[in-house]
């Protein structure tokens, strides 16, 4: 009897270890966005970036997409989108990613089919931090309902085709700290309103066809990254420097036609907080001498004065600029001494 009731327990043994097993995991996805995205992919004529977007299948778990659950209740929003790296893709920007209600993080770069303006729908997601529509051949201007997402950190429209002014709203969003609009074809002032970024800010600006002054109101801003390189830009851009730009790492004002004394200008080289990597100066009107803590500035690793009117010994205290290739200092008035020949 014993036997026989070992024998039925090992025969009803499987069915009992796959009753106490665990119910297949719920489906984070919320079905209003799944449907979007399937929407999304039908748009762009499903191409291969697109392969794990199939259909009742948990959406917070598709490739390129992530989701975040709502605070204080259960509900799972998607939250981070990036479609990037497809040359099949071809097409403009759907607006209605705009029903993507809780988007924090929108990523659409390295399409070079992606084509057309910017889509007014955007400025239907309150909640986006970080825009990134880089790379690409978008068109027409910087759109003013970008002024509508007071929440964004970071901008890239880098790498397009974008014309018309740079409006100066962007200098204003209350937490906007990284800012990429270089290699388009901006024109027209960098907006006064730059002023009003918060220190450690990176912009850049270059290879487009700004004109003008620099705005003064720039240099209370203790930028991290600033670039201005290859545009028109005209006059003194003197006070980017100063003792108080302990955050300023690169800063790149190369290709224009500035026109003020280098010699007179001081940073917080030689001191624990200089933080000062790349200084890129060639192609300018730049004048004077090369101030002496530039060869203290130990962290500076691309340097480059040449094609302006500077003159003078090249600082030989700290040794720092001794390392640098004479083409870095080549086609000046008068500088000299290592690594160029010797003064006379």
């Amino acid at each position: 009897m014993e036997i026989k009731s070992i024998f039925l327990l090992l025969l009803f043994l499987p069915s009992l270890t796959f009753s106490l097993s665990p119910p297949p995991r719920p489906r984070l996805c919320h079905p209003d966005d799944e449907k979007v995205l399937l929407k999304i992919k039908d748009y762009f004529h499903n191409t291969s970036l697109f392969s794990t977007w199939i259909p009742h299948t948990d959406c917070c778990k598709w490739r390129i997409v992530s989701c975040k659950k709502i605070p204080k209740t259960t509900i799972h929003r998607v939250n981070f989108l990036e479609i990037d790296g497809a040359d099949d893709l071809v097409g403009t920007i759907p607006p209605l990613i705009a029903d993507l209600p809780y988007l924090e993080t929108l990523i659409l770069r390295l399409l070079p089919n992606l084509t057309g303006p910017i889509p007014q729908a955007i400025a239907r997601l309150p909640h986006l931090k970080f825009v990134l529509l880089n790379w690409n051949n978008l068109t027409g201007p910087i759109p003013d309902y970008f002024s509508k997402l007071t929440n964004l950190a970071t901008l890239g429209l880098n790498n397009n085709q974008l014309t018309g002014p740079i409006p100066a709203y962007l200098g204003r969003l209350p937490k906007l700290q990284g800012l990429n609009l270089y290699d388009n074809h901006l024109t027209g002032p960098i907006p006064d309103s730059f002023g009003s970024f918060k220190a450690g800010s990176q912009v850049t600006l270059s290879n487009n066809m700004l004109s003008g002054p620099i705005p003064r109101s720039l240099g209370t801003v203790n930028f991290s990254i600033f670039e201005a390189a290859g545009n028109r830009l005209t006059g003194d851009a003197s006070f980017l420097f100063g003792k108080d730009k302990t955050e300023l790492a690169h800063l790149d004002l190369s290709r224009n036609k500035l026109s003020f004394d280098l010699g007179k200008v001081v940073m917080p080289v030689g001191q624990l907080d200089s933080n000062l990597l790349v200084l890129r100066l060639e192609n300018n009107l730049i004048y004077g001498k090369l101030p002496a803590w530039l060869g203290q500035a130990s962290l500076l690793y691309d340097f480059n004065v040449s094609n302006n009117q500077l003159c003078g010994p090249i600082p030989t205290v700290g040794g720092k600029l001794q390392g640098f290739d004479p083409s870095s200092f080549s086609h000046n008035k008068c500088l000299c001494g290592s690594p160029l020949p010797p003064c006379k």
